[in-house]
């Protein structure tokens, strides 16, 4: 059975460390053979484990579930604005690539994407 990637935008519910039950937001497109996945924290009302510190389980997961081939997969952390006086909640994107080690995901790498409200207009 094929998926339709259009219609996924949802909370996944997913094992993370010690297999503790979380939950992210979860935002899937695909273009061509690559697969656009957007994972997003949901602070309060993840019980679980962080994005962030499951990406190599959540990324997994996520791709076994939808089976998308994980050498096609673009994976993105977003951390919504938390409406806060503190920096660490102002809204964050990284793009996050993965090496690919007997069918895991290894050694994770974030690189920050500059937000679109956040760049300057000349």
């Amino acid at each position: 059975m094929k998926t339709s990637f259009k219609a996924i935008d949802e909370i996944f519910e997913f094992k993370g460390l010690w297999d503790m039950p979380s939950k992210c937001g979860l935002k899937i497109s695909q273009k061509g053979d690559r697969y656009l996945v957007v994972v997003s924290e949901l602070y309060q009302d993840n019980p679980g484990t962080s994005i962030t510190q499951a990406a190599t389980l959540l990324a997994k997961q996520i791709c076994d579930h939808y089976h998308i081939p994980m050498d096609k997969l673009m994976y993105v952390e977003q951390n919504p604005d938390m409406n806060s006086k503190l920096s660490f909640y102002d809204e964050e994107c990284y793009l996050v690539t993965f090496q690919i080690d007997n069918d895991n995901f290894t050694n994770p790498q974030w690189e920050q994407l500059e937000a679109v409200s956040k760049v300057k207009k000349h």
